[in-house]
């Protein structure tokens, strides 16, 4: 027989340790207990041979205790792929064409603003500066005929082709309707946009004559916003 198998049996359990050694006994007992231990080990033996040996040596080997945590994302874990920050929109390239175009339009508001609040409270200051917006609008002109632009302005007061500028212009005056104060906060509001957006202009724009117009027109609306300042 061989004895690695039954070294094997031994160590599984599948031989009692009592099959193999004993207690001193007499040489009759001894020669009977002898063949009662044989037939059990052949058994044993026999079993361990038709499960396989490594089955059993997976028998013998004690199983973890312990379990490993299963890991999720949280991307997983809620079974969508969290979604990349959006990114900001890239600003429009300054066109020239676009930028006149707005500009005597932004004009336009200005003077038509103004003659309606002049109107409407009788404040000279708005009459004084209702002159200056006209000739803004005459310098711009030029500038949009050399180019083959059309000119969009219209000749009705308070109408524009722009329709941002149209509910700024309807904005504004529903504003400067209530009070004087809250005119001459009007006529800030609109010098401080005016400079805002020449100056925005006057920076990327690169053709030299409409810089020279753009300076001239940002000039003005300093001096008419210190005119409505002094008023505040």
């Amino acid at each position: 027989m061989n004895t690695q198998w039954v070294l094997l049996a031994l160590k599984c359990g599948a031989i009692p340790r009592a099959a193999v050694a004993g207690p001193t006994r007499s040489l009759a007992q001894e020669g009977i207990a002898m063949l009662t231990r044989r037939s059990t080990i052949v058994s044993a033996v026999a079993a361990v041979l038709l499960t396989g040996s490594a089955l059993s040596l997976m028998a013998c080997t004690p199983s973890p205790t312990g379990t490993v945590p299963e890991t999720t994302t949280e991307a997983s874990a809620e079974g969508t792929t969290p979604a990349p920050e959006a990114s900001a929109p890239a600003e429009a390239e300054y066109d020239t064409a676009a930028a006149l175009t707005y500009l005597i339009e932004e004009e336009k508001l200005a003077h038509d603003v103004y003659v309606v609040l002049g109107d409407l409270w009788g404040a000279q200051v708005f009459s004084n500066i209702v002159g200056s917006e006209t000739t803004h609008q005459e310098l711009v002109a030029p500038l949009l005929s050399a180019r083959g632009i059309d000119d969009p302005r219209s000749s009705d007061v308070g109408v524009f082709t722009d329709p941002d500028l149209q509910a700024l212009y309807d904005e504004l005056i529903a504003r400067g309707s209530t009070s004087l104060e809250e005119a001459i906060r009007v006529g800030i509001a609109i010098e401080e946009k005016d400079l805002a957006d020449l100056g925005a202009a006057i920076a990327a724009e690169d053709e030299a004559d409409v810089i020279s117009v753009l300076e001239r027109l940002y000039v003005g609306s300093e001096n008419h916003l210190a005119s409505f300042e002094r008023l505040a």
